[in-house]
């Protein structure tokens, strides 16, 4: 799933997009993903062979206007979403939340703005 997701952003922020951390470096805007949780889906009847999986995406920028044009490209590619990705069939993704927040992780002192987006996708384990 994760390289599935990394490939539906390719267009976005000149196709800089990473799973726990970007590379030292690298310029603005970029994308860092965080899977949150992921869990089987059920039905009355049992395992229904999807997993629901939440992932944090944070649009880091060094200007507000591209960090927010950033974060709405990432959004119209992923919001509802359907359809199979290599060996990944994503059944939905749909948009959780979207929280302006402060960059505190790049240090004490820092320009940077980020946007982070919440979302949650139903997919097959492959």
């Amino acid at each position: 799933m994760e390289a599935a997701l990394l490939s539906l952003l390719a267009p976005v922020a000149g196709g800089r997009r990473y799973y726990v951390r970007a590379p030292q470096g690298e310029p603005y805007p970029h994308l860092v993903l965080n899977r949150v949780s992921g869990n089987p889906n059920y039905t009355m009847g049992g395992p229904n062979g999807f997993v629901r999986t939440r992932v944090q995406i944070d649009v880091y920028g060094n200007t507000w206007p591209s960090t927010f044009s950033t974060a709405q490209a990432a959004q119209a590619v992923l919001s509802g979403f359907t359809g199979v990705v290599g060996s990944t069939r994503f059944q939905g993704i749909f948009i959780e939340s979207v929280q302006d927040l402060p960059a505190s992780d790049a240090g004490d002192v820092t320009q940077l703005y980020r946007i982070s987006i919440d979302i949650m996708i139903h997919h097959n384990p492959a």
